[in-house]
């Protein structure tokens, strides 16, 4: 790395899958570069980088497993990795910033509640994507996060009925969880298409696979629907207090309504001692203030427009980079893109870095395409997806092929993939080359 005055400044805004593996691969590139270095014990300091990690959390959520988390309350408080538990954050060239990031600059950002801008010289976004509570984690710490999933398990396990509106891929998921682990309970689909799982990118046979196996499970399914309006004789108390910041961020909003009557679009009224919403996930375009340098903006309705790099796809910006579900890269957000992408833009970052002088460094790319792409033909790409419906069912699409079902059952990871992720994240120890 070329020796610089002061050190180069480089921000991750946003943790998890995309943000945490930006910074492990930082960690492994900028740090431990000695030839001494083996993973046993922390890199030894790097007087030319600084590295600031911003989140509003104090540690991982493992998202994939949320649904099966409100459900099962030794799975369930697991998702929670501390940041404390990752000795390499702790090293002296890196700082974990607490805070909820208002407004990204070209040259800094900006946090709610403080006068305090972090500055950089090079930036991975990896905000991700909003859901309502309690899909969308409202927690910064793990206690919080604890004391809210007892809380959403108590409402449900009480319940006698629970309705969950959207039939997305967490709601499909959500309403599978529940009537496998309470079959006795009556839950309730709605969906305002005539078939689950939405989009091009989903054949008609899967998308009838994963209403079979729901019939299957016993959950009644409400399709072609839609709720116009929603009464609650005894709102969740949650909904009484007033939340702050929930402008910017909706998962700090409790979604969850108790004891509420819904009218559909066709005048049919379903009651709920318990609703669960999972209408979809909301961008944050309003924190992103980067003017474009062309007509086209620079978050684009499925993102943040990035090229191959991951780098902002704009010439204002060739420093920043964007991964994750921020980033327009991949139609379907999921977590292993978001970690791909997240380690690519920090090894091209610090290509950048270490260059010599009038070089211009090759930097790296996706081996993939962008889901959703035209293939030539004129015809979408189908896109892959494994939906995991409660612990003994799964549906899952690769390309145009449905698999079967008894394949799909032995393709499950019956942990929903935790512990994978929380391997990666290197607790108790240190990141290691070539993993």
């Amino acid at each position: 790395m070329h020796l610089t005055n002061a050190p180069i400044r480089i921000a991750v805004a946003g943790g998890n899958y995309s943000g945490l593996s930006a910074m492990r691969e930082l960690y492994l590139q900028l740090l431990a570069t000695g030839p001494d270095y083996d993973g046993t014990k922390q890199a030894p300091p790097n007087p030319n980088v600084k590295i600031t990690l911003i989140d509003r959390r104090d540690g991982f959520v493992h998202y994939l497993g949320m649904t099966r988390g409100l459900c099962q309350s030794d799975y369930g408080n697991k998702l929670w990795v501390p940041y404390s538990s990752m000795p390499w954050l702790l090293h002296p060239s890196i700082s974990v910033k607490k805070g909820i990031v208002s407004r990204i600059a070209s040259r800094h950002i900006e946090l709610v509640d403080t006068s305090d801008r972090v500055e950089f010289d090079y930036l991975v976004v990896a905000l991700g994507l909003s859901r309502t509570a309690p899909i969308g984690v409202a927690a910064s710490t793990r206690d919080e996060y604890l004391r809210d999933m007892d809380r959403q398990r108590a409402l449900i396990g009480n319940a006698q009925s629970v309705v969950v509106v959207g039939g997305g891929a967490v709601g499909t998921e959500l309403a599978a969880d529940i009537k496998s682990e309470f079959p006795k309970k009556e839950v309730t689909l709605i969906h305002s298409h005539s078939l689950p799982i939405p989009g091009p990118l989903f054949t008609s046979e899967f998308r009838h696979s994963v209403a079979s196996v729901l019939q299957a499970l016993g959950v009644k399914t409400i399709f072609g629907e839609r709720v116009v309006d929603e009464s609650s004789a005894n709102s969740n108390e949650i909904d009484a207090i007033p939340v702050k910041h929930g402008d910017i961020l909706p998962e700090l909003v409790d979604s969850v309504k108790c004891n509420a009557t819904l009218t559909m679009s066709s005048g049919l009224k379903v009651y709920g001692d318990v609703v669960l919403n999972c209408l979809g996930a909301k961008t944050k375009a309003s924190l992103i203030d980067l003017p474009s340098s062309s007509d086209e903006p620079v978050f684009s309705p499925n993102g943040i427009r990035v090229n191959e790099s991951m780098q902002v796809d704009d010439p204002s910006y060739s420093h920043i980079f964007a991964a994750g579900d921020i980033s327009n890269k991949d139609v379907l957000k999921f977590a292993g893109p978001a970690t791909s992408g997240g380690r690519i833009a920090a090894s091209n970052i610090a290509r950048l870095i270490s260059v010599p002088s009038g070089e211009t460094p090759v930097l790296g790319a996706p081996k993939r395409k962008i889901r959703g792409d035209k293939n030539g033909t004129g015809k979408p790409e189908y896109g892959s997806i494994k939906l995991v419906l409660g612990e003994r069912h799964a549906v899952i699409q690769k390309g145009a092929e449905v698999v079967p079902t008894e394949t799909a059952i032995h393709m499950m990871s019956p942990d929903i993939k935790l512990g994978k992720a929380t391997r990666t994240l290197y607790i108790g120890t240190f990141p290691t080359h070539g993993k």
